[in-house]
């Protein structure tokens, strides 16, 4: 809850301001505003609140996976339709619930608060109430990409729907680790740095709809528990030889999966037996070597920041640290060095 009832939103302050979709500041405005950019079938805010009236909602869209920022100064109601993403709240700021229909045709409440949030499945409609004051993030994911994603990474093709458990404690290990990518990844956004390289966006899309499918449980649940089988000393070869070919592309659970003939999560486990080490820290490796190769024969504009964007790294602070431990020196220094002849 607003600590005062009339205390404005501090809209400067708010995450993804860069990103900023509706600002509005009135019912009408805010209602107006949802049905035309999220279709919404219904928006009612509470009678009776002094005003002012703030609603706010930032929209982030990578490929399949797209984040929204939602904060009101006053309680509300929305009701929206069924959509091809499943659909996730991450809890700042106050509570709420949402009601969603069962087979039966009967009205199922569930809270939304730190501590749970409802896993709204694709194509269901819903409704959301929310207390004066609600601040939060909602994750949505194309249902068609984690089911492609789940099938790479369980090595199995998975043709039924996933069906998830509408209730999600939001407090276990891997939701936890779940809510800290979202974080970090809006901690991304909110730089004012050069625009994030689209290739290295892709690839923590992915790191989002695999932490997604470990955090929720769903029906295939157990296939991303049971022990995966060791593929053959040539399969890591070929993924090696893969990611070595491909290091300035997005590197994909399914192309790694194409690539070996084998399930990723097999393959992530051979590479921590044979190499000691996981695929994607082979990926950094490679992408580390060619950023060193491009800081010692720069061109005229070239900069490290601009280096480790072309190598696919999101953070140019921590390409800095993983260069420095790699090559003893920071990345800097490389380029000085190569500037002045030395």
């Amino acid at each position: 809850m607003l600590d005062q009832p009339d205390q404005r939103l501090p809209l400067q302050r708010l995450p993804l301001p860069n990103y900023a979709l509706i600002a509005a500041r009135s019912p009408d405005e805010f209602a107006h505003a949802f049905i035309r950019y999220f279709g919404a079938l219904g928006v009612d805010t509470e009678a009776g609140r002094p005003p002012p009236f703030q609603a706010h909602r930032s929209y982030v869209r990578i490929k399949n996976v797209d984040l929204v920022f939602a904060a009101c100064s006053h309680a509300c109601r929305i009701r929206l339709p069924g959509v091809t993403m499943v659909k996730q709240h991450f809890v700042v700021r106050g509570a709420g619930r949402t009601t969603l229909q069962t087979a039966a045709g009967r009205a199922q409440v569930y809270v939304i608060s730190r501590a749970e949030a409802t896993v709204v499945p694709q194509g269901v409609e819903m409704v959301h109430d929310y207390e004066a004051g609600f601040q939060s993030f909602v994750l949505r994911a194309e249902a068609a990409a984690l089911q492609a994603k789940l099938s790479a990474v369980a090595g199995v093709a998975v043709t039924r729907p996933i069906e998830f458990a509408v209730r999600a404690d939001m407090q276990t290990p891997a939701m936890l680790r779940l809510r800290r990518l979202i974080d970090y990844m809006v901690a991304e956004l909110d730089h004012d740095d050069d625009k994030l390289p689209a290739a290295a966006l892709l690839e923590f899309e992915q790191m989002l709809l695999i932490a997604f499918l470990s955090a929720n449980r769903h029906n295939y649940s157990h296939l991303l528990q049971a022990e995966p089988p060791g593929p053959a000393p040539w399969q890591v070869r070929r993924v090696e030889d893969y990611i070595t070919a491909n290091w300035n592309r997005p590197i994909t659970v399914e192309a790694l999966a194409s690539a070996s003939g084998a399930s990723t999560r097999s393959i992530f486990k051979a590479f921590k037996d044979a190499r000691n080490c996981s695929p994607m820290v082979f990926v950094k490796s490679i992408r580390l070597r060619h950023a060193r190769e491009m800081l010692q024969r720069p061109e005229a504009a070239t900069t490290v920041v601009s280096t480790a964007f072309a190598c696919g790294f999101l953070n140019p602070g921590h390409f800095a640290r993983d260069y420095r431990l790699a090559f003893g020196e920071l990345p800097s220094a490389t380029l000085a060095a190569s500037k002045h002849g030395h």
